[in-house]
Parts: C-alpha cells; sequence; structure tokens
C-alpha cells in the first residue's frame, strides 16, 4: 500500500470513530461525569416522574430510583455512620440496607403521584462545606383532599463518579435524621431485631394504603 492510500486510510478510521455530537446527547435518566449536581438531578428525576405518569411497571421504576438514590449511604448513616454501622446491624446488614432502601423508594413515589403529574419546581441549589449539594423543589401534592405545596429538597453528593441523593428533607424535616433518631431508640431497646421489625412493619401499612 502506497504511503498516500495508507494516510487515507487512517483518515478515515479516525473519522469514523468520532461520535456525533446527537448520538453523544444525554438521554432522560443518564448521567455524564462532567455534568452538575443539578442537572445530574433533574435529568434523573424527571425520568421518575414520567414514568410515574405513564404508570409504569414497579421493576421500570425501580430500576430508575435506584440510579438516584444511595441506599448505601443513608443505611450507614441511619446507624450512626460507616465506623458503627457493621457493629449496629452485624450479619442482618443486608437485609436492613434492603428494607430500608425499599421503604425509601416507596416514600418517594408516593409523593411524586400525590403530586398528580403537576410540574416539579426547581427552587435553585446550594452547595455546602464537606461538597453536598443541596437541591430545592417545590411541588403541588394532594393531601387530605386539599391541593398544597410542598417543598422538597434533596442532598446529592458525589459517588462513584456521579451524583446521588443521600438525604430528602420535606418541609424542613430531614429523611437522614429522623431515621437516625427512631433508629437509635429502638436500637437501645430491641436490637437491630427490632429495627427490622419495624421496616417490616412500615412497608406493610404502605402496602395496605396502595
Amino acid at each position: 500500500m502506497t504511503r498516500i492510500r495508507l494516510i487515507a486510510l487512517r483518515s478515515f478510521l479516525a473519522a469514523a470513530t468520532v461520535i456525533p455530537a446527537s448520538a453523544a446527547a444525554m438521554t432522560p435518566g443518564t448521567a455524564q461525569a462532567g455534568e452538575s449536581a443539578m442537572e445530574s438531578f433533574k435529568s434523573r428525576h424527571e425520568a421518575v416522574v414520567k414514568l410515574v405518569k405513564k404508570k409504569a411497571s414497579a421493576k421500570a421504576l425501580e430500576k430508575e430510583v435506584d440510579k438516584l438514590l444511595d441506599y448505601q449511604w443513608i443505611a450507614e448513616a441511619a446507624l450512626g455512620g460507616p465506623s458503627s454501622y457493621a457493629g449496629q446491624c452485624a450479619e442482618r446488614c443486608d437485609e436492613f440496607e434492603k428494607l430500608l432502601g425499599e421503604l425509601i423508594r416507596q416514600n418517594y413515589l408516593r409523593l411524586l403521584r400525590k403530586a398528580d403529574g403537576q410540574e416539579v419546581q426547581y427552587l435553585g441549589e446550594k452547595t455546602g462545606k464537606t461538597g453536598a449539594v443541596k437541591i430545592d423543589t417545590k411541588l403541588a401534592v394532594e393531601k387530605n383532599g386539599r391541593t398544597q405545596d410542598v417543598v422538597v429538597a434533596y442532598v446529592l453528593h458525589r459517588q462513584g463518579g456521579h451524583w446521588q441523593v443521600r438525604d430528602i428533607i420535606t418541609d424542613g424535616v430531614s429523611l437522614a435524621k429522623t431515621y437516625r433518631y427512631e433508629f437509635k431508640q429502638i436500637h437501645a431497646k430491641d436490637g437491630i431485631d427490632g429495627i427490622i421489625a419495624k421496616l417490616e412493619q412500615k412497608l406493610k401499612e404502605l402496602d395496605k394504603k396502595g
């Protein structure tokens, strides 16, 4: 092969490996390494909202929500942090994390369903000293037969190169702090067995509500 033809072939192969901008564009629910916390959250949150509006299957919803929430971080924080986590839940850590994750997922989806197709308002974001980002949102939900505005803040941090939610604050009440306080009381009396029994009870109550 002549030098000219070899150069031409190399140029063709290099051009063929360039991804067009349209192909590289993000689809709802995906995350890119360089995007901001707000961009990542809106992409994934809106993907879940769309599935809720479409009344998608439980499996499809679970898959999308699980991209957004950092269950491991939330579970560890609920039992006092990474340093005490293993000692608090011992051989039942996996079971605890699974049940807590399911409860958080279901409550998150219930909140979106109560919004009944209303648009989510993104009020802004604030970066804390640790690098975590709090994103404030507002949505109208049906409560006691009335439509009420609810302010929900999502606290995100970088995990594995992507932004994930590690706390949800509804009308000023932190999910992480609430669980931490509640589980501390239960653990002091009944240990991890009591906490798991409580989680199972809460999930059964949600099933009854539908």
